[in-house]
C-alpha cells in the first residue's frame, strides 16, 4: 500500500513531460545505477540521457523497446513521439546538467576524441540515502532492465543509441 502511495505522490508532483525535477533526480540515478562516478566512469555524451528518461519511468515504454517481436504501428507512433520530445528537451537537460555542476552535485567534461560532454556524478555529493529511497524503487527497476538489455550504455554512442531505441523498431528519423 505504500508503494501506491508513492507512485500516486509522484504522479501528482511531476509532469513528466517537462518538469526540470523529474529530469534531475532521474538523471542522478541512472549516473548512479550505472556506476558513473569520479575516478570509476563517465557517462558518454550527456544528451543520452533525455533518451532514456522516459523509459525508465513508464514500465509500458521500457516493455516496448525490450520487446523482440514486430511493433504494432500506435507502438511506433508512440516512439516516433517519445523521439520528438526527447529532441525538444534537450537544452532543459543542458540547462539541468549545469546547474547540478554548479552546486557541486557532478562534473562536465568535454571529451574530444568523441565530440561530446560526458558527465559523472562526484563522490560523496548526493547523500547515499537519497539513492536508497523507496520512493524510487520502480525507476531503479526499470534502469537496471534497460541496462540488461541494453548493455555498455555509459559507453554507448548516441547515434548507436536512437538506433537502437528508434530506427531499429521501425521509426523513421531524418539525420541532420
Amino acid at each position: 500500500m505504500d508503494q501506491y502511495n508513492h507512485q500516486i505522490k509522484k504522479r501528482i508532483m511531476f509532469n513528466k513531460e517537462s518538469d526540470y525535477y523529474f529530469i534531475a533526480y532521474n538523471s542522478l540515478l541512472i549516473l548512479h545505477t550505472l556506476s558513473c562516478y569520479e575516478g570509476k566512469s563517465n557517462f558518454y555524451d550527456y544528451r543520452k540521457l533525455i533518451y532514456i528518461l522516459p523509459f525508465i519511468a513508464d514500465k509500458y515504454l521500457l516493455q516496448v523497446v525490450t520487446k523482440n517481436s514486430r511493433l504494432r504501428e500506435e507502438e511506433i507512433k508512440l516512439l516516433e513521439d517519445i523521439h520528438i520530445k526527447a529532441k525538444l528537451r534537450e537544452p532543459i537537460l543542458k540547462s539541468i546538467l549545469f546547474t547540478l555542476e554548479k552546486k557541486g552535485y557532478l562534473t562536465l567534461e568535454k571529451n574530444n576524441t568523441r565530440k561530446s560532454i560526458d558527465v559523472k556524478l562526484t563522490r560523496n555529493s548526493i547523500k547515499r540515502e537519497f539513492f536508497k529511497s523507496d520512493m524510487f524503487n520502480t525507476e531503479i527497476q526499470n534502469i537496471n532492465s534497460f541496462k540488461s538489455y541494453y548493455q555498455r550504455l555509459s559507453f554507448l554512442s548516441i547515434e548507436s543509441l536512437i538506433e537502437k531505441l528508434f530506427k531499429e523498431r521501425g521509426v523513421i528519423i531524418w539525420d541532420v
